[in-house]
């Protein structure tokens, strides 16, 4: 089937599903039928291809080559000429892998991007990936292996001559240090010849250092016997002053017994006469309580009295006063006894009385209002002829007859019109112009940007290459420090204890060149070496690491560097392209060629000014436009007005009548109100309610309310008194009570004062001088209490002078024999001093006295200092001995090596052979990184496709249950599931007021049918109900849809406009019911009707009257 044919049967396939079946994507497909002609689908009326059941065949067949190592362009004739087996002479994938091995060797990524874009059209991924990418991969990772085992020869190669350049480097340096031993023990030795002096010191001190002890001990001795003498005296004349006192304390202690005796003797003889004092003291106290108690009570009945006669006085002027208020409240209610009939039956007359005056105020306002009324009626007759004149001027001011002005309106329109369609041809113009000069200059940009960043990455690259040079030296360095010191750290395991021996103070450690040594400690050595060889290795490793980082940041530079260009170059491609299209829309518009007439440089500047000159002829007409609309504007306002001024004028006059009529009811109804208080009230007060009502009926209220208020209190008054002259009497018969007993007080006073006087005067004859007998007793036993006191203090310093008198002559023996023994040691120490100078003559006191200054630390830094300058002269031997044995054996190991040039320019040239690899190796990768890329890359545009795929079914399954995109299906469902609730919560406010119907979703998808109960559940629509009961499933749908709302938002009030006037009594009736359910909910119902019985059932109503002049009140009653 080729593209002529006019019938598509219907089991065709799109592209899309014959990409999913076999694998191959779209575009593919596409790139198969323009090249080369290998499918060839039908196509619809709009273009779209369609595939059928032998189309997919033959994809499968051409896969099958495909797969075997055909190239694309030979699978025809093999598919046409039907060969199954035999495979074409040649393919083009070797061709096609040496394109692409040469392009990423030359690092080309624009023609590797091409040939894979290229390749990736014309087969599937599949037989990409095995024909292509796998093996162009292998031998890519071929070249890399090769690359590296020639560059690891190369290293090899170069790390031995490093060593041998090690090696000389070590020997200058065992040179070195041979010759700084030398100058090392030169040094040391004359340092221990100028300390022969000190050593002499040291041998005298240490002669002396088994004497020294007893020089000390004497002159210990001597700093002790001074005090030890003065001590002996001074306790001696302590002991006889001591004697003195325990003589005269003796006498005192005798003295003060004598005392006690004769104090216990007095306090005896007065026993009897203290206790007779004692009960004379207590009846007086008991006379004294019983008295102040009797007057405390003759003293509270006396206030009683003075209180109780008071608050009598009290109650007899509030009498006197309460009989003079009734009597001028009696004087009052005769005033006011006309009222009498009135006041008697007041709360009906009160209501009357406030008609009465409503109905005057409303004839005096009515009154007072005609006058203005009949003025407005005036001024609006004058105003009706102001508006025509108006009019009538307004049209000969502009010059216009009333027909013209829509015409020339009209004529101005078409004009504005047709020059904003010029000044928008103008606009797009323009608009093209600056986009196409705007890409230009952003072109011009990017050029200048790609040339940027294109420098940028020559110098990171020159920057990269001596990155990787430093950094090879560096690792060279690495590998050969790890080499000498793993050689130094098996010669240091097999010389270690050898080399501790051969330590000295002072000089410097032959292998960590430290000058301390804890030559004691082995651990601490081995340890001390190891940190230094890992110190050096560290240093070396941290170069290296330092500059891996550095290289690897100049790769993401560089790359970074590498996305911009490929931005940059994006970009310039989509504006290359918009230019291309700009340029067709430029050429295309109707005003190009004017604008192309001028100069490059004039075009702008006459591009304005076509556009001003338009805005100006626009703006003018514009402006005689709004003249014109403004007239028509005005016109239409001034017949309004007069439209106005006319009804208002009609409505004036019909104002004037009606006040006219109400003033003559209002007079009548007055007249019949004033007949009924004629019996009631004075003529005045009727000429009052006449003349002014409101003052009248508020004077009248106030006196009769006053009337009524002096009744009440006359009441209140009478009661009052009659209690109060009750509680007068009670109050007479307590105060005679209080008196006699305040007469009873006085006389017990008076005999208790008689009795104290008699005891107070026994008392005084019994105690003496004393005041109370407490006082007696106190001052016998004080005076027993001192003299035993003082016969105590007595013995007790006796006592503590003869513990004194035992005690100091126990210290003064102590003291003496002290003393002798002293004496008895300074004699010995002094003879065995004698002797041991009498060996040693050659001490005299001067020279014993400079040792004796000598203390140990100072003897001890001595010592320490000739010992280290002894240790340094032997480690300084040592260390010259094994510096020798070093280089001799270090000459020994290469005895061959000599010239040092020879070996410097072998290791350069290793060193660039190294590079030359490594930059090998780097490319190698570089090329395999970017092929992994590219990989990653498919992988994720293949998956990015089957997400794509996914959603478009995902979609196109929601498309078939939805609907289509502007959601016309979705609304319809979404509006029915709303009309379902909605006809639920109706069918629940239908069944209070009609239980015949009920509402169902039916005859459309958005259609409502009724179900009428009573004839076995038909349903029939809802035009058939009558106007009554359409009326109430209206209601029933209003407050169903209240209800629904009610779960969001709540809905208190609810008003309805008429509708009730086309119920019978009984729908009425259950309408009402229905509505006063709903206000007992707590909601707000309103219902506007002129129905009379609704009027009589509705308690609460709000009145609406016209006044007149369009005027209206509000009354609000019940």
């Amino acid at each position: 089937m080729n593209e002529t044919d006019t019938e598509v049967p219907g089991d065709w396939l799109p592209i899309r599903e014959v990409a999913r079946q076999t694998g191959v994507n779209a575009v593919t497909l596409r790139a198969w039928e323009r090249r080369y002609g290998l499918i060839v689908p039908h196509r619809t009326a709009k273009g779209h291809r369609l595939y059928s059941d032998e189309h997919v065949q033959r994809v499968m067949k051409i896969l099958t080559w495909l797969n075997r190592g055909v190239s694309v362009s030979q699978v025809k004739g093999l598919i046409d000429d039907n060969r199954q087996d035999a495979l074409p002479p040649t393919n083009d994938w070797d061709a096609l892998r040496q394109t692409l091995l040469v392009a990423i060797g030359e690092l080309a990524e624009r023609r590797v991007d091409d040939v894979f874009n290229q390749a990736m059209s014309l087969y599937p991924p599949r037989t990409l990936c095995e024909q292509l990418l796998l093996p162009l991969l292998a031998e890519l990772e071929q070249r890399l292996n090769d690359a590296q085992q020639q560059l690891k020869a190369h290293q090899a190669q170069q790390r031995q001559l490093e060593i041998k350049q090690q090696w000389l480097i070590e020997l200058h340096r065992l040179r070195d240090e041979h010759l700084a031993a030398q100058e090392a023990i030169t040094r040391t030795q004359q340092a221990w010849d100028d300390q022969s002096g000190a050593r002499q010191t040291l041998g005298q001190l240490e002669r002396l250092g088994p004497q020294r002890h007893r020089f000390t001990r004497r002159v210990t001795l001597n700093a002790q016997l001074n005090p030890l003498a003065e001590q002996i005296r001074q306790h001696q004349q302590q002991q006889a002053s001591l004697q003195d006192q325990q003589q005269q304390l003796e006498t005192r202690r005798t003295q003060a017994h004598a005392s006690l005796l004769a104090a216990q003797q007095t306090h005896s003889n007065a026993k009897p006469l203290l206790q007779q004092a004692f009960d004379t003291q207590n009846t007086l106290n008991h006379l004294a309580q019983e008295l102040a108690k009797v007057s405390d009570l003759h003293q509270q009945t006396g206030q009683l009295c003075t209180e109780g006669q008071a608050s009598l006085h009290i109650l007899l002027d509030q009498q006197q006063q309460v009989s003079q208020r009734l009597e001028r409240i009696a004087e009052q209610l005769e005033h006011s006894s006309e009222l009498a009939p009135l006041a008697q039956a007041w709360s009906a007359w009160r209501d009357r009385l406030k008609s009465l005056t409503l109905i005057a105020n409303r004839l005096k306002h009515g009154q007072s209002e005609l006058p203005a009324l009949q003025q407005r009626a005036s001024t609006a007759d004058q105003q009706l002829t102001e508006q025509r004149s108006a009019l009538e001027l307004l049209y000969r001011e502009a010059d216009c007859e009333v027909d013209a002005v829509t015409e020339q309106v009209q004529i101005l329109g078409s004009l504005l019109q047709d020059n904003r369609k010029q000044q928008r041809a103008f606009e797009d113009l323009a608009r093209l112009w600056a986009s196409q000069q705007d890409v230009d200059r952003q072109l011009a940009d990017l050029a200048q940007q790609q040339q940027s960043a294109q420098q940028q990455r020559e110098q990171l690259n020159s920057e990269g290459i001596r990155v990787r040079d430093e950094l090879t030296v560096a690792e060279q360095t690495l590998t050969v420090t790890r080499q000498l010191l793993e050689r130094q750290r098996l010669a240091r395991s097999a010389s270690v204890e050898e080399l501790r021996v051969q330590l000295q103070d002072d000089q410097p450690c032959p292998v960590c060149g430290s000058i301390e040594h804890p030559w004691h400690q082995p651990e601490a050595l081995l340890e001390s070496l190891t940190q230094h060889d890992d110190n050096e290795q560290a240093s070396a490793q941290k170069a290296v690491d330092q500059l891996t980082e550095q290289r690897n940041q100049l790769r993401e530079q560089v790359g970074g560097v590498i996305a911009r260009q490929k931005e940059l170059l994006r970009q310039h491609e989509q504006l290359t392209l918009r230019h291309q299209t700009l340029a067709p829309d430029l050429e295309s518009h109707p005003l190009a060629a004017q604008l192309l007439d001028h100069d490059p440089g004039k075009r702008d500047s006459w591009l304005s000014q076509q556009l001003n000159n338009l805005s100006e002829v626009i703006t003018r007409d514009e402006q005689r436009q709004e003249a014109l609309l403004t007239l028509q504007k005005d016109a239409a306002r001034l017949q309004h007005q007069l439209q106005a001024a006319t009804e208002a004028s009609q409505t004036a006059a019909s104002h004037v009548a009606e006040q006219l009529k109400q003033l003559d009811v209002d007079r009548q109804r007055l007249d019949e109100e004033l007949s009924a208080f004629t019996p009631l009230v004075s003529p005045h007060v009727l000429e009052g309610l006449r003349s002014d009502a409101s003052a009248t009926v508020m004077q009248l209220e106030q006196q009769v309310t006053q009337r009524l208020d002096q009744l009440e209190q006359q009441h209140e008054e009478q009661q009052e008194q009659s209690e109060r002259q009750q509680k007068i009497e009670k109050h007479q018969i307590e105060q005679q009570t209080r008196l006699h007993r305040q007469t009873e007080l006085a006389q017990e006073v008076a005999r208790l004062g008689e009795q104290q006087q008699a005891s107070q005067q026994a008392l005084t004859g019994l105690l003496g001088e004393h005041a109370t007998a407490e006082h007696w007793q106190q001052a016998l036993e004080n005076a027993i209490e001192q003299a035993r006191q003082t016969e105590s203090s007595a013995a007790e310093a006796l006592q503590q002078i003869q513990s004194q008198l035992i005690q100091l002559a126990a210290e003064l023996k102590s003291a003496q024999q002290q003393q002798q023994s002293l004496q008895q040691e300074l004699a010995e120490l002094d003879v065995q001093i004698s002797e041991w100078r009498g060996q040693h003559p050659e001490l005299d006191d001067t020279a014993l006295d400079t040792l004796l200054t000598y203390d140990d630390a100072h003897v001890e830094q001595l010592r320490l200092q000739l010992n280290a300058t002894d240790k340094a002269l032997e480690q300084a031997k040592v260390l010259l001995q094994e510096r020798d044995q070093r280089l001799q054996q270090h000459q020994a190991q290469h005895s061959d090596l000599s010239d040092s040039t020879q070996l410097a320019a072998a290791l350069q040239q290793a060193h660039e052979q190294s590079a030359l690899g490594e930059q090998q190796c780097a490319d190698l990768r570089a090329e395999l990184s970017e092929d992994q890329r590219r990989r990653n890359a498919n992988s994720e545009l293949q998956a990015r496709i089957n997400d794509a795929n996914d959603e478009y079914l995902r979609w196109a399954r929601l498309a078939s249950l939805i609907g289509s995109a502007e959601g016309d299906k979705f609304r319809k469902i979404a509006q029915a599931y709303n009309l379902d609730l909605l006809v639920h919560h109706a069918n629940a406010q239908l069944r209070q007021l009609v239980r015949r119907y009920r509402l169902k979703r039916g005859g459309s998808m958005l259609g409502l049918l009724v179900m009428d109960t009573e004839m076995g559940d038909e349903l029939r629509s809802v035009h058939s109900l009558s106007g009554g009961e359409t009326f109430l499933v209206s209601l029933a749908l209003a407050l169903g849809l209240a209800s629904m709302a009610s779960s969001t938002l709540r809905i208190e009030s609810l008003f309805i406009d008429e509708g009730f006037g086309s119920l019978d009594p009984e729908s009425l009736q259950l309408a009402m019911d229905a509505l006063d359910g709903l206000q007992a909910q707590g909601r707000k119902v309103g219902v506007i009707s002129h129905v009379q019985e609704m009027h009589e059932r509705i308690p609460v109503q709000i009145k609406v009257r016209r006044q007149g002049n369009g005027l209206s009140t509000i009354e609000v009653g019940n």
